[in-house]
């Protein structure tokens, strides 16, 4: 099969690095840019996994392809999902296996009027980031890829030959709130008060628990069966994160570059308003930071 991950950012990059090891089998794509493809063309890809670190080589790496695909792995962000379909429509046929886990619970809807592809919804949980063009950082142990359950028997083997932990759902919208839950909440609160994780629950916890209430609220109105302890465990990691720990909302915002603010904000507002939904604490969020965004 020929294979593809774009976006090698810390998801990608982790995700396309484990798959090499299907290179004797499979062919194995990287979609990159810029000096990032260049230093992986040259170097291969670093990948610093806690305490030990790996050069990964794909059997390719371009900036675009227009041969079919058999799987795609859609490792960008949500801002840039939309833009990424379009530049790999050549190589993306209504037999390609779309695998989005950009953060978000409407990625396979708002892709599907793109494409004629296979889409599947997907999350990941990793703590990873680009370090340098080549080099990405895993910075703790903990990796789990989740995927429906319907794709166990074409990709279980895969993804157990290349050592990627995966856990195939039955359920795979209830695991997509899961972590919204943490990530929408999180991200809009580290934004708005310019704080780290460890801060907001510290400080903000009132205010945290109430929008948790909002995003739980908004799940069980979409018809996900979300148990309410799912509040209590975004609460209990909160209380062990670190004070500064930062969210790639909060970064992305500091940086004044292209942000997540739409899918982790806006998205619960406007979905709230199809169910009469109020939503104070997250309205009073997004109307100040689409200000400074």
């Amino acid at each position: 099969m020929r294979i593809a991950v774009v976006g090698l950012g810390g998801v990608g990059a982790y995700i396309g690095a484990k798959l090499c090891a299907l290179k004797d089998e499979h062919e194995i794509i990287f979609i990159a840019r810029g000096e990032h493809l260049k230093a992986i063309e040259e170097n291969g890809l670093k990948i610093i996994d806690v305490d030990k670190e790996n050069l990964y080589h794909p059997s390719s790496v371009h900036e675009s392809i227009s041969d079919p695909l058999d799987i795609l792995f859609l490792c960008t962000k949500t801002y840039h999902s939309q833009e990424a379909i379009s530049q790999l429509s050549g190589a993306i046929t209504e037999k390609t296996l779309v695998i989005p886990v950009a953060n978000g619970v409407n990625n396979k809807e708002m892709l599907a009027p793109l494409t004629d592809a296979r889409l599947t919804d997907a999350c990941v949980y990793i703590v990873s980031h680009k370090l340098s063009p080549g080099v990405v950082k895993k910075s703790t142990q903990p990796f789990m890829l989740i995927l429906d359950v319907e794709l166990k028997e074409l990709l279980g083997p895969l993804l157990d030959k290349a050592a990627l932990r995966t856990k195939f759902s039955p359920d795979i919208k209830k695991e997509l709130w899961k972590k919204y839950l943490f990530i929408s909440a999180m991200g809009s609160m580290t934004s708005y008060y310019k704080q780290g994780m460890g801060s907001v629950y510290n400080l903000h916890q009132k205010e945290l628990r109430i929008l948790l209430d909002e995003i739980f609220s908004l799940a069980k109105a979409e018809g996900i069966s979300l148990e309410t302890q799912e509040i209590d465990k975004v609460l209990h990691t909160a209380s062990k994160l670190p004070l500064d720990a930062p969210t790639s909302l909060w970064l992305d915002i500091q940086n004044k570059g292209k942000n997540e603010l739409n899918s982790l904000s806006y998205y619960v507002i406007e979905t709230a308003k199809k169910h009469n939904i109020p939503t104070p604490v997250m309205q009073k969020i997004y109307d100040k930071l689409k200000l400074e965004a």
